[in-house]
């Protein structure tokens, strides 16, 4: 997750970054207004790439 919103960082135009610090492995320091940009664009990247196998459960499934 942290190397995508690096990624975000990295698409906007330099007066637009918000990554204020690289803090360590799993942390960065951000500006607060975009902490709700962020967490929607990460939301929608998740829901991008959630593979679901429900539809599958019980498609051999044999009841006999």
């Amino acid at each position: 997750m942290k190397q995508f919103i690096i990624h975000l960082n990295d698409q906007k135009i330099v007066d637009k970054k918000f990554i204020i610090e690289d803090l360590d492995a799993t942390h960065l320091l951000i500006k607060g207004e975009v902490r709700d940009e962020i967490t929607r664009k990460v939301e929608e990247w998740m829901d991008e790439n959630v593979f679901s196998t429900i539809e599958k459960v019980g498609e051999n499934f044999d009841t006999s």
